[in-house]
């Protein structure tokens, strides 16, 4: 909805990253190509979280989540999951597992992802209103999602961007059912529900038909019945190409 250090990985000074990032150009850490990009919004109404166009670190300096950074919470509405077992598998697939199969640094880091250190919950409305993300779980999204089986997020507080042409959000939220992330520590298939919907944060969207269906972490076999087959839970190159997009979008 966005003290001390809540790194997922270790955070670098500005100008060592920007140094950084002009070697991993050349070197080639995580490789983007231009081609066989993922599915995003376009036009006036574009669903991502608003942050994604810029970085920047903590006004006086040192760690932590600036104002252009995502800071997230995580709360759980069902004992059957608690914040303490589903919170460090969240933070761990978004930014602790290997740099390629994370959303954590995408885009030239404008995807600057960091922890809340409490329960979305447990902060005062005035500090919980300075979290841009929520994930929220609990036995069933029905009422939200559109269906009993459905994960989704929701767009919050809509912003226009006169510089960028387009209308983007300042809040995302997103739900998942606790059934959806079961069995965490022998299958991916909670991985994959997590990082889909947090391309949805990041502004990429469903496939509408099989046609476009590839490898994405947006259009695996969770769309089976659109044809789609790749077991992928991760995002991709793909998806990192259109989250790239969506950051230097200017319409």
């Amino acid at each position: 909805m966005v003290g001390t250090s809540r790194a997922p990985r270790p955070r670098f000074s500005r100008w060592l990253l920007a140094g950084w990032m002009a070697t991993a150009a050349f070197a080639g850490v995580r490789f983007v190509p231009t081609a066989h990009a993922s599915y995003s919004h376009n036009g006036w109404d574009q669903k991502h979280i608003a942050t994604i166009h810029d970085n920047n670190g903590p006004a006086g300096g040192g760690s932590g989540p600036g104002t252009y950074d995502e800071e997230y919470c995580v709360m759980s509405e069902t004992s059957a999951m608690p914040v303490s077992t589903i919170g460090p598998f969240i933070q761990q697939t978004l930014t602790q597992l290997s740099f390629d199969i994370v959303w954590d640094g995408s885009a030239d880091w404008r995807v600057d992802l960091w922890r809340a250190p409490k329960a979305c919950n447990e902060y005062s409305t005035a500090d919980r209103n300075n979290i841009e993300i929520e994930y929220r779980i609990r036995e069933t999204w029905a009422s939200v999602c559109g269906g009993d089986i459905y994960a989704c997020v929701t767009s919050v507080s809509p912003i226009t961007d006169a510089t960028r042409a387009h209308q983007h959000y300042k809040y995302m939220n997103v739900h998942l059912k606790r059934e959806q992330l079961a069995a965490l520590a022998t299958t991916h298939r909670a991985r994959k529900f997590i990082n889909h919907e947090t391309g949805h944060v990041l502004g990429l969207r469903d496939p509408v038909s099989g046609a476009e269906c590839m490898y994405s972490v947006m259009t695996n076999d969770l769309y089976a019945h659109l044809g789609c087959t790749a077991t992928v839970w991760h995002p991709t190159t793909s998806d990192f190409v259109s989250v790239r997009s969506i950051a230097n979008r200017a319409n």
